[in-house]
């Protein structure tokens, strides 16, 4: 018999609703691109441990109702936060820290040179000194990107050196979700672009990928009874087509009198305004939060194994901190954008700076609870799934292990290994390896 997505009840405070033309969400796919061309080596751990979590979900540590709950409530506080601040908490420096590409040598995705020129010219269009001169709130419209620069253009340091090159644009800061609350500094000299902050990072979006909101779109909308995505790379179209791929982690309110889920739309004067979403399909979208049991667990971890490693969340990918952000989402627990942000967003962090490797993995062992923990080394973060054979293990979204000679063994895609991913390889770097240089648990 077919189990389905269970969730936990929840009160609400319902508003009315106007509703607009329907919409329809269905399973879909990601686009193939540049990003599945990367190549995917092999090494022990992905041979010998099935990747696949389900055997590691059945040994995890219960989590209350009420626990859940009250990480949901903290979760929808933090998302609806550009909202409530009305506009971008940042300093200049913070907004204008990516012009010190302008001072380097970097590369355009042809390998040739990027030129002062176009930095200039770029620098010019960010128009900061206009910041905070709308300072509106406003929504995504679809899944889409926050650039560093007012550009689609990509950014990449010499390709002939490790780790750098495709996929590793630097003018690519996170993905962003469709249906996601921000505030919107200003626009772009060109206006095609707005400069905004989610609840976690800023950058620049297209301006056909957002529209503006006003106070009673706000209470619309946030209604205090939101549904998850819990499939991955989903479809959302309309009458005139298609809308946008949506990622598993994508947030829709529920509309109180029909129980339909709410969509943000963009109108031709740049204002948003709400659409029903028709489901026809069986588990690909449930109440927020969902239980914490193990066959959620493992439906919703399963479907992370396997995917490119996407830099920032690009082409339509993850890294590995957008995959722990996108894990713990429908079980209402928000994590931040980045690797060393979510290593203080659990309840508890314990520090394994310094130990030795037998004392890390017994400490690992002994204190990380199965997809409840996060293990942490600067510039990395993993999902840890439990002990097999002894030794820890944990599904993590990476580029590859560190070689003798410096370079990398690629793997690029999110697996299941030990925290000594390619130890058999005899000219692996083992001061490299994760259980030599991990500094931390995080717990939740």
């Amino acid at each position: 018999m077919k189990k389905f997505i269970i969730t936990i009840s929840l009160l609400s405070t319902l508003s009315s609703s106007i509703l607009f033309a329907e919409t329809i969400l269905t399973l879909g796919e990601r686009n193939p691109s540049d990003i599945d061309m990367m190549p995917a080596n092999e090494i022990k751990d992905t041979i010998e441990i099935p990747q696949d979590t389900t055997e590691f979900s059945k040994k995890i540590t219960p989590m209350s109702a009420d626990e859940q709950l009250e990480y949901d409530r903290r979760y929808n506080e933090k998302f609806f936060e550009p909202w409530d601040k009305g506009m971008v908490m940042l300093s200049n420096s913070e907004k204008t820290w990516q012009f010190k590409y302008a001072k380097e040598r970097t590369y355009h995705k042809d390998r040739t040179p990027i030129s002062k020129a176009w930095y200039k010219k770029e620098i010019k269009n960010s128009n900061f000194e206009n910041s905070d001169s709308l300072s509106k709130p406003a929504i995504t419209v679809r899944h889409t990107n926050l650039k560093l620069y007012p550009s689609s253009e990509a950014i990449y340091y010499d390709p002939k050196r490790t780790g750098e090159g495709f996929p590793f644009d630097y003018n690519q800061n996170s993905s962003v979700h469709i249906n996601t609350p921000i505030v919107v500094s200003h626009y772009s000299l060109d206006k095609k672009w707005v400069y905004a902050q989610t609840s976690f990072a800023s950058g620049w979006i297209k301006v056909e990928d957002i529209a503006f909101v006003t106070p009673a779109f706000q209470t619309q909308f946030r209604n205090d009874n939101y549904s998850i995505t819990v499939k991955d790379n989903l479809n959302i179209s309309d009458d005139n087509g298609f809308i946008s791929l949506v990622k598993i982690g994508s947030i829709f309110p529920i509309d109180p009198e029909t129980k339909k889920y709410l969509l943000a739309k963009r109108d031709e004067n740049g204002s948003a305004y709400l659409s029903k979403v028709t489901v026809n399909d069986i588990d690909i979208i449930a109440h927020k939060p969902i239980k914490f049991n193990p066959y959620n667990i493992a439906y919703i971890s399963k479907q992370l194994v396997g995917e490119p490693y996407g830099w920032g969340g690009g082409y339509e990918t993850r890294d590995c901190s957008a995959l722990t952000q996108d894990f713990f989402a429908p079980f209402g627990i928000y994590l931040a954008r980045n690797s060393r942000q979510q290593a203080n967003n659990g309840n508890e962090f314990i520090s394994i700076k310094g130990m030795d490797k037998k004392r890390k993995q017994d400490t690992i062992l002994a204190d990380a609870k199965p997809f409840r923990s996060l293990l942490f080394v600067p510039g990395h973060i993993m999902l840890y799934l439990g002990e097999r054979k002894g030794e820890p293990i944990i599904l993590h979204n990476y580029w590859g292990v560190r070689l003798k000679d410096g370079s990398k063994k690629v793997l690029a895609r999110a697996i299941i290994t030990t925290t000594k991913p390619g130890i058999e390889l005899p000219n692996i770097k083992k001061k490299s390896m994760l259980i030599n240089t991990l500094t931390g648990i995080v717990n939740f």
